[in-house]
């Protein structure tokens, strides 16, 4: 989910195709200064001023077929801050994080 025609709110969640571990993997990849862990459920990131805390719920399997996907609903808070700073960290996270595909 891109914000492209709208801004980013303080807060949203998206569910994406990871587990809780992949996902931390992946964040700790694009940003290695993240604080908490997968197993906490919790991590959390800062840009200068502005704060990110992103929480990790487990949402079952994806099914197709005999293909199995682990789905995870991640659920980020912004602290107070700018929307365009928001902006910007988001798009920098979801660049680094992005996955092949088409």
């Amino acid at each position: 989910m891109a914000f492209i025609n709208g801004p980013v709110p303080e807060s949203f969640e998206r569910r994406v195709t990871a587990t809780a571990r992949e996902f931390e993997r992946d964040l700790r990849q694009a940003w290695p200064a993240v604080q908490g862990s997968a197993e906490a459920r919790r991590l959390s990131l800062q840009e200068g001023a502005q704060m990110l805390v992103i929480e990790l719920e487990p949402a079952g399997v994806r099914r197709l077929g005999l293909f199995e996907l682990p789905q995870l609903i991640v659920r980020y808070r912004f602290g107070p801050g700018e929307e365009a700073v928001r902006r910007v960290l988001l798009a920098r996270l979801d660049r680094a994080m992005q996955k092949g595909g088409g």
